[in-house]
């Protein structure tokens, strides 16, 4: 369910949303996030990877400052409006000009408010997008994306509270 996309001005690729959420996840400590349907999150995540593709595909750059290799780990929570708010830095690899393209295609996601899940004030989410030159770059920022999720969701500390997108 990975998504390339190219990115314009700046000819890097992007990996956005997938989101993993199959099972529930506990947000601050409340009640669990219960996932609805499987089938629904799955088309759910389709949806959402589509939209925050398009918007990393438009963001724009200026000539001088371009996103570097890297990932950028976007935290957010739902806003009563649908659209995502509380967006922070969770961890990057990537220059600042990769971070706030992220930010701002985070901020344009509109299907939030859609997410399958019973608890949807308490949930939060994490974005991971990968900023990548070539498909090999790509491949190989994937790979460690993917230790590096599996390292936080089995550890037992809160930030396995998660709802993940992006991997």
């Amino acid at each position: 369910m990975n998504t390339l996309t190219k990115l314009a001005a700046s000819s890097a690729f992007a990996l956005s949303l997938s989101l993993t959420a199959a099972t529930p996840a506990m947000a601050g400590g409340d009640e669990p996030i219960v996932v609805q349907s499987k089938a629904v999150m799955e088309q759910w995540q389709k949806q959402t990877t589509r939209d925050l593709n398009r918007a990393l595909a438009f963001s724009p750059t200026s000539g001088k400052l371009r996103a570097d290799n890297g990932i950028v780990q976007i935290s957010f929570t739902l806003g009563a409006d649908g659209k995502a708010e509380n967006i922070e830095l969770y961890d990057r690899s990537a220059n600042l000009t990769a971070v706030r393209i992220a930010k701002r295609a985070v901020r344009k996601l509109g299907t939030l408010d859609e997410v399958p899940v019973k608890n949807r004030a308490q949930a939060r989410f994490l974005a991971s997008i990968i900023f990548a030159d070539n498909a090999d770059i790509h491949e190989r920022l994937a790979a460690k994306l993917k230790k590096s999720e599996q390292t936080r969701m089995a550890s037992a500390d809160v930030d396995g509270e998660y709802i993940s997108v992006g991997i």
